[in-house]
């Protein structure tokens, strides 16, 4: 279609509206109608996207509540990382990271170590995740 054919269709349009002040009308309508709804719903996502940041900030930002507490290695053990644990040694922890800790064992010069909490809770008096949230 050629330049004029969108011409035509344009003052076709127009003239269904009643004119081109109604034509201005109605369009001025729609768009900021459109413009409105589609703002509305960015600044909806928008909120929730912030809310689920503050909630992740929030919780990541959480104190540890086992932090500068001591526990006792009840049977030998070794992490996947080669890190050994014997009967009786203990470790304290120092933060918690999601599913992992960071501990220092006690009386090794070579501190801090990540070590997973379902280790630790399967070698040590270590809480399990289920009886105490850390």
């Amino acid at each position: 279609m050629s330049n004029l054919g969108g011409y035509q269709d344009a003052v076709r349009l127009i003239k269904a509206l009643g004119g081109p002040k109604r034509a201005a009308v109605v369009g001025l309508a729609v768009v900021g109608t459109t413009g409105y709804g589609v703002l509305r719903m960015a600044e909806a996502g928008g909120k929730r996207g912030i809310g689920a940041l503050k909630s992740a900030i929030k919780k990541r930002n959480a104190p540890c509540e086992l932090e500068d507490r001591v526990f006792t290695v009840r049977t030998d053990g070794t992490d996947d990382q080669g890190l050994e644990f014997k009967l009786g040694a203990e470790y304290k922890v120092l933060e918690c990271i999601d599913d992992a800790v960071l501990i220092e064992l006690v009386g090794d010069d070579d501190n801090p170590h990540i070590v997973s909490v379902a280790f630790l809770t399967t070698i040590s008096d270590f809480p399990s995740a289920s009886t105490e949230n850390h």
